[in-house]
């Protein structure tokens, strides 16, 4: 899925109505670490590179190379946001536009190699889209990094949401929040790290994704064992900075503050919501957050003991509510089905009122002057999934001929062989009642004559 792979983000930001004149300035310059350079037509292998250079102003079709150790801390005009590219990387800003029609400010660099770490403000209407040939990637607020090279990329958060998109398939998404790493490759593959979004880790993921050696799975295996080392590593230089008395004065701390308890209540599948408590909530540090099938959909923090309204997804999902602050981590799980209400209908095939003419009765012995249809219909929810519905019901002249419940409702396409009786209108009443309550009734009338 991701041969030819060139990545590339863009940045959207929002700024004053005024401001409608496109300029090439950019940004600045803020820090720089040698060796690095920048070139002021683009990067193509006749590029004149010069040292970049503290403070210093950098424009659209700049482009920025770093060595190893080097980096650059670029600082973008448009809302003070921030860009830091990593060792060994090559990014071009490849265009600019300060008005887009509705005020947007854009800026699009394309990382040709290395990494880049990012930490856009979360003001209102600043947004951030990374883009790539098969993967584009959309978040507000969100601090973390990404990097990668022709044939794959990875995109970690340390604060923040973000969800990755297919460019070919755009209905298949994968959010991901602080604490998550997506790498992509043959696929995506979603990854708890703790390393996540951390710029000096991102050096490593470059390494190992540029081994094309490594299967889906072994690449799993190195990358989880790679952010186990490096968080040891890190964890052993800040023990090793301590003092005794910083050591004693945590543990102390660690121990008087508690774990926060969550409690699910009930939810209402209508309105789509779940009905949670927490308690034993201490500092501003608590954080509740609900998964559904294993993704993150929402997080908010929580400073007292109190019951929270989460919100549902359409349809029958597994959540888990998630509790935690700094001493750890409780959660409970539930399988909710969310139907909200929402109109549907009932196609009918055919009129409905059909006149049949049928000729005389055979003077056959035992023959009891029936004749077969089919009744035909389809149901037409806007979820297309039978799960959605409660119960579906025909009756033939008053008398029940089919019904169904629940579980046993498997499609949404129904050919239902009846039997006419002569001389008498044959009515079929069709009614379809969703788990929302919703109902939805019609009918069929065969008139039958000699």
């Amino acid at each position: 899925m991701f041969k030819h792979l060139s990545l590339s983000c863009l940045l959207l930001t929002t700024i004053t109505a005024s401001s409608v004149i496109a300029a090439p300035l950019v940004g600045q310059v803020s820090n720089v670490v040698p060796d690095a350079f920048k070139s002021d037509k683009g990067c193509a292998d006749d590029a004149v590179w010069k040292p970049a250079k503290f403070p210093q102003k950098f424009n659209q079709k700049n482009c920025f190379k770093t060595n190893d150790g080097g980096s650059v801390i670029l600082t973008l005009k448009s809302d003070n946001s921030t860009l830091v590219i990593g060792e060994n990387s090559i990014v071009l800003v490849d265009s600019l536009l300060e008005n887009d029609g509705q005020g947007n400010f854009i800026i699009k660099p394309k990382i040709q190699k290395g990494y880049m770490g990012f930490n856009v403000k979360s003001n209102e209407g600043h947004k951030v889209d990374f883009s790539t040939g098969t993967a584009a990637a959309s978040i507000r607020g969100t601090k973390g990094v990404i990097g990668g090279d022709e044939k794959s990329f990875f995109v970690g958060l340390k604060d923040g949401h973000l969800t990755v998109f297919d460019s070919v398939r755009v209905t298949d998404s994968i959010p991901i929040a602080n604490g998550q790493t997506v790498l992509g490759r043959e696929k995506f593959l979603v990854l708890n790290l703790k390393s996540s979004g951390d710029t000096a880790f991102a050096k490593t993921l470059v390494t190992l994704l540029a081994d094309s050696t490594l299967s889906l799975e072994e690449l799993e295996a190195a990358v989880v064992k790679a952010d186990s080392a490096y968080q040891e590593s890190h964890a052993s230089s800040a023990a090793a900075s301590q003092s005794p008395a910083d050591v004693a004065n945590k543990e102390d701390q660690a121990t008087a503050l508690k774990v926060p308890k969550i409690k699910y209540s009930s939810y209402d599948s209508l309105r789509c919501v779940a009905n949670v408590s927490v308690s034993d909530v201490q500092g501003d540090d608590v954080r509740l957050s609900s998964l559904m099938d294993g993704t993150p959909i929402a997080e908010v923090g929580v400073k007292r003991n109190m019951s929270k309204r989460l919100d549902l997804r359409s349809g029958v999902h597994e959540y888990e509510f998630v509790v935690e602050n700094s001493a750890g981590r409780n959660s409970v799980k539930k399988t909710l089905g969310c139907y909200p209400m929402k109109p549907f209908s009932i196609k009918l095939f055919g009129k409905k009122y059909e006149s049949l003419t049928i000729p005389p009765e055979p003077p056959i012995a035992n023959f009891d002057g029936t004749i077969m249809q089919t009744v035909q219909f389809q149901i037409r929810v806007p979820e297309n999934d039978p799960s959605f519905l409660n119960k579906v019901t025909v009756r033939q002249n008053g008398k029940v001929i089919l019904q169904e419940r629940l579980s046993q409702i498997q499609n949404l396409d129904y050919q239902i062989p009846v039997e006419l009786n002569r001389n008498m209108k044959n009515r079929f009443d069709i009614e379809v009642i969703h788990k929302s309550g919703y109902v939805v009734k019609t009918s069929k009338v065969y008139g039958v004559s000699k």
